[in-house]
């Protein structure tokens, strides 16, 4: 798609934004693009992925969803949101989310709608796309709907819901979805990820429509509650125990079906010069902070580990963790890194809802995932002194990559402040 088009729908996009809580008018909309109203239609369906209808009715959800959150009733934000009717809008919410409002915001947390910016989005798919490619596991007749994650109220974009027992992921870049399913597979043997279905030909990727794609079964277990390690951080010595075993399976898969980061010239050549750039005024600690990393960071010992263990990847049952989900950053890196972003994740998706006694049981939350994993995969002396300066990397690493972005201004911001504040209070992790 042309540069010229995508910002004469991003114009529009932004248009609708403005005025979700009116009538909005296609034949207006068409005329600000400068199309002729069929052409509109179609251009914003490559370019969004979806109709128009469908787009307006997810934004205005999305909307109406956050407000109820925050202790709107549902008729009132239905109705403020466009709809005429409340089951009007029951009907619509439940295509889109799978379940009543009630329902979704027992279960899951509601986040705030952040701009769409083309710029930064991913290839949107069309459900369209997606019935599709299921006839290829004889599957075209179940319904195919997106997947919200439970902690931050965030929609998936590469993977979907098929019915209630399968899930379909997809990836636009080539080879990487066999890489996934190799390493699935292997875990698959450990009982630490879900099996892969294969397609009625026997292939375990399908490639279709520019797309590959992969069909998993769901998952048993509930995400990680991170409010309830933040009261009861002793709970937290599982997700260690299960991050090591994770790491024990990960080591007996091919090396080849991962990229080594030399994950300390990725904080030296890129995440410490764009936090510093994010932050003001300058922090001046950074300089020995590098100074120390690169003088330790090199002679860590270094697997295949997950790279993304935030709370709604990693699933638990009878205190226990039982499955892991989204294998999409697994990288060969330092191990620590693993469990300290488990821990980073937990205070990230609990901060806007934590109080500040909570906060600060993050670093008990912390120092009990590192010992769970001790006690099955005993760490160094190296790596145990490492561990704060990882956290520490991290966050840096966060903050760089959300700095500047319209989706991730919530998340940019958020991992600011735990940065800022897990410095004011680094002592604990003694």
């Amino acid at each position: 798609m042309s540069p010229e088009i995508l910002a004469i729908i991003q114009r529009s996009l932004d248009d609708i934004e403005a005025q979700l809580r009116t009538e909005l008018n296609a034949q207006e909309l068409a005329d600000a693009a400068g199309f002729s109203l069929y052409h509109y239609y179609h251009v914003f369906e490559a370019v969004t992925g979806m109709s128009l209808g469908r787009y307006i009715t997810h934004r205005r959800l999305l909307h109406a969803l956050w407000d109820m959150s925050r202790g709107k009733d549902a008729i009132t934000a239905a109705l403020d949101y466009g709809f005429d009717t409340h089951a009007g809008f029951y009907k619509a919410f439940r295509k889109e989310f799978g379940c009543a409002p009630s329902r979704y915001l027992r279960s899951h947390r509601a986040a705030r709608p952040p701009r769409v910016n083309l710029k930064e989005e991913p290839r949107m798919i069309d459900m369209k796309t997606l019935s599709r490619a299921l006839s290829a596991w004889g599957m075209a007749q179940e319904p195919v709907s997106h997947i919200y994650y439970t902690n931050t109220g965030f929609r998936s974009e590469t993977t979907f819901a098929v019915g209630q027992k399968h899930y379909l992921k997809t990836s636009t870049q080539p080879g990487e979805l066999a890489r996934q399913a190799a390493l699935q597979q292997a875990l698959r043997t450990q009982g630490l990820a879900a099996a892969i279905i294969p397609t009625q030909s026997g292939e375990t990727v399908l490639h279709q429509d520019g797309l590959d794609m992969m069909l998993m079964e769901r998952s048993a277990g509930q995400p990680v509650d991170p409010l309830a390690l933040l009261d009861d951080p002793t709970q937290a010595l599982a997700l260690g125990e299960g991050l090591a075993r994770l790491h024990a399976a990960l080591r007996e898969c091919d090396p080849l079906l991962c990229y080594a980061e030399d994950y300390t010239a990725t904080l030296r050549d890129w995440a410490i010069p764009a936090a510093r750039a994010a932050m003001v005024p300058e922090p001046l600690w950074l300089k020995d902070y590098q100074a120390r990393v690169e003088a330790t960071f090199p002679a860590l010992p270094t697997q295949i580990i997950h790279r993304d263990p935030n709370p709604d990847n990693l699933l638990m049952e009878n205190g226990r963790v039982i499955g892991f989900l989204d294998f999409d950053l697994t990288r060969i890196l330092p191990r620590i890194f693993d469990i300290c972003y488990a821990a980073t994740g937990i205070l990230c998706d609990a901060w806007p809802h934590a109080t500040e006694t909570q906060r600060l049981r993050f670093f008990d939350v912390a120092k009990a995932i590192w010992q769970g994993y001790h006690a099955a995969s005993p760490l160094t002396e190296a790596e145990w002194a490492a561990l704060p300066d990882m956290v520490l990397a991290i966050q840096l690493t966060c903050v760089a990559a959300f700095a500047g972005s319209d989706k991730l201004v919530q998340q940019f911001e958020v991992n600011q402040h735990m940065l800022q504040f897990i410095l004011g209070n680094i002592q604990r992790f003694q």
